[in-house]
């Protein structure tokens, strides 16, 4: 049986790191304004809130939203947001990629605790959170993008307060299994090979363990990102990537 949790729907968007894993004068924010220090956003008018709700948008605190420059509330339409949304520059274009063309703004979409860049076109969305955007970015028809408290974004590392069970090992050369390797991005097929290939050399079976352990930090609640002029559609779920 599935264990489906019930909490208050004011809390959608918030809390995305446990305060064990937060330090004095830390809050669940601090790893995202490093990843995107962006500054220059604003909180919105009661004039461009009431124009929002009109357009079919909610939010569970217009507070929270934030954006930077001047708001065409037409370019924001039927959308979801929860916890703190900050929102780039948007403008009345359409961005056009081979045969694929959007109109900029963000459509259909439900927008949890993000940042989006300048002048993307983001339409029916259905679960976007804890991603950072970048600027001329196209999403169309994704079931689900979502990032956790504790990503590895495909590394064989392990997150502060994580055992050992979750730590992600990939199966190489032999097909009975015996030789798996923590990936690590940047990983050359060479280091695989030496990794699979001397597996009774304790000290450098440890080493390379070390090596991968040491690349990454070890902290919680980096978000997902994604770079500017990227093209994602018609997708079911990307996590943690």
């Amino acid at each position: 049986m599935n264990r489906i949790n019930q909490r208050k729907i004011e809390t959608l968007g918030y809390g995305f790191v446990d305060e064990l894993y937060l330090q004095p004068g830390q809050d669940e924010y601090y790893l995202r304004r490093q990843q995107n220090p962006r500054t220059d956003y604003r909180d919105l008018s009661p004039g461009e809130i009431e124009m929002l709700i009109a357009n079919g948008n909610t939010s569970d605190n217009w507070q929270q939203v934030k954006i930077a420059g001047d708001l065409y509330p037409g370019l924001i339409r039927n959308c979801k947001f929860y916890g703190l949304v900050r929102i780039g520059k948007l403008e009345p274009y359409f961005l056009e990629f081979n045969n694929l063309r959007m109109a900029v703004g963000i459509y259909n979409s439900t927008i949890i605790s993000s940042a989006i860049g300048n002048n993307v076109a983001i339409d029916h969305v259905h679960y976007l959170s804890h991603y950072i955007i970048g600027d001329d970015v196209l999403l169309a028809n994704i079931n689900e993008m979502a990032g956790s408290d504790h990503p590895k974004f495909g590394n064989g590392i392990l997150r502060e307060g994580e055992k050992e069970a979750v730590r992600i090992w990939i199966e190489v050369c032999n097909e009975n299994a015996g030789r798996s390797i923590l990936p690590f991005n940047g990983m050359l097929p060479g280091d695989a090979w030496l990794w699979s290939r001397f597996r009774d050399n304790d000290t450098l079976q440890g080493t390379f363990k070390a090596f991968t352990e040491n690349r990454f930090d070890k902290r919680r609640g980096y978000f997902g990102q994604i770079g500017n002029r990227t093209v994602i559609k018609n997708c079911d779920i990307i996590k943690d990537a």
